[in-house]
């Protein structure tokens, strides 16, 4: 109404044509769009200034806090040895949607059993150090460089997943390297100067454990706990286009699943919650990313499972088949899965008989029990060849 009100008074004013005169107003209507979005993306741009100070305001806080804390950390330790656990995890909230972090809190609990004075470091606090005996970092996806100012720290690198993107020079960084394959281990054993250990990923057995009467009320749900990814991961669109019953839990599903987006229960659930529904379920589907595969990593995700007495239908590396030859099925390709799901759906019973007999190997050498058991010893002997100057 006010360009309308303009144009009306300028022709009055001025003896110009009106193209002319409607022209110019086009014009001057372009360059009031411009300035509105110069200040809108001005706008835009006030706030991340203003987390950015913040975030250095916090990040100015947090040493001035780790710097005390240190002073803390020896007084409370005493005479155990201090460990810190470097866990990818982001602080706050968002660090129980990552499987990473149940992890650390898991080994820690047994490290402290152990005698260990044990913390977990998220990663936004992964360059501040409490003068550490020993430094653990969980190697996903973040990389740590460990700081040699502290010369009696021992620094250990646990690759769990996403072995690709860690290269011989980061590798040599370290003083210990565990890696989640014993296939790998053996190769990195020929390439590098340093001790390299197979320390294969593994279950919290406090948590996933068989349970016979909430096995009474297993049902027919097929399962899949885990994000898209943003790929389309072959046995969930399998288990969709057959109709078979699956539920899953995860995020970025529903776009890609289209009229079977009902099978979406949730995008997240807690760690807590899973060996519920592992008792409740009939079978759970199961694969690696890529490079694990290539690499031989075997995920948690089979023990979680299988401690819990629930099949697994899974892709298949040889290291995988070393450990459980006939207690998971195994597919390469639709036809294969197919056969899975048959096996699942007219020989149960067999299929479960054998789940169930791996819990005592899973226990005894796929726990977090053993990993920490096994962690203490290797820190041992290291600490031995660092006095030695070997």
């Amino acid at each position: 109404s006010f360009l309308h009100t303009l144009k009306q008074k300028l022709r009055n004013l001025v003896p110009v044509s009106r193209t002319y005169m409607d022209n110019k107003l086009k014009e001057l209507e372009k360059s009031n769009k411009r300035q509105e979005k110069l200040l809108t993306e001005l706008q835009k741009n006030i706030l991340p200034a203003q987390e950015m100070k913040d975030y250095i305001a916090n990040e100015f806080r947090r040493r001035d806090d780790w710097a005390k804390r240190a002073i803390q950390v020896q007084k409370e330790a005493g005479d155990r040895q201090i460990w810190v656990i470097k866990c990818p995890a982001p602080e706050g909230e968002k660090k129980v949607r990552w499987g990473d972090y149940a992890y650390a809190v898991a080994l820690k609990r047994y490290l402290d059993r152990m005698g260990m004075y044990t913390i977990i470091a998220l990663h936004e606090d992964w360059d501040c150090e409490v003068n550490a005996d020993v430094v653990l970092v969980l190697r996903g996806r973040e990389f740590y460089r460990p700081d040699r100012r502290n010369s009696k720290c021992l620094y250990i690198m646990w690759n769990i997943s996403h072995p690709e993107m860690v290269t011989e020079e980061e590798y040599k960084l370290y003083d210990i390297i565990c890696v989640g394959s014993l296939h790998y281990a053996k190769e990195l054993q020929q390439k590098l100067d340093i001790s390299v250990y197979p320390l294969l990923q593994c279950t919290d057995t406090e948590l996933f454990y068989p349970d016979p009467a909430a096995e009474k009320k297993r049902g027919g749900d097929y399962l899949f706990i885990g994000n898209s990814r943003g790929v389309a991961r072959p046995c969930v669109l399998w288990a969709a286009r057959e109709k078979l019953p699956l539920k899953i839990w995860g995020a970025g599903w529903k776009a890609m699943l289209g009229p079977d987006k009902t099978m979406v229960q949730e995008v997240f659930i807690e760690n807590s919650q899973i060996p519920a529904l592992y008792r409740s379920a009939r079978v759970t589907l199961n694969d690696h990313w890529k490079d694990m595969l290539d690499y031989q990593f075997v995920n948690n995700r089979i023990f979680d499972a299988l401690a819990c007495g629930l099949p697994v239908i899974s892709d298949c590396c040889d290291e995988l088949r070393e450990i459980f030859p006939d207690a998971v099925l195994y597919y390469r390709n639709k036809e294969e899965f197919d056969q899975c799901v048959k096996e699942i759906e007219t020989h149960y019973d067999e299929v479960k008989a054998r789940v169930d007999a791996q819990w005592p190997m899973i226990k005894e050498k796929y726990s977090f029990e053993a990993r920490a058991r096994e962690l203490v010893e290797m820190v041992i002997k290291g600490k031995k060849y660092k006095k030695s100057g070997r």
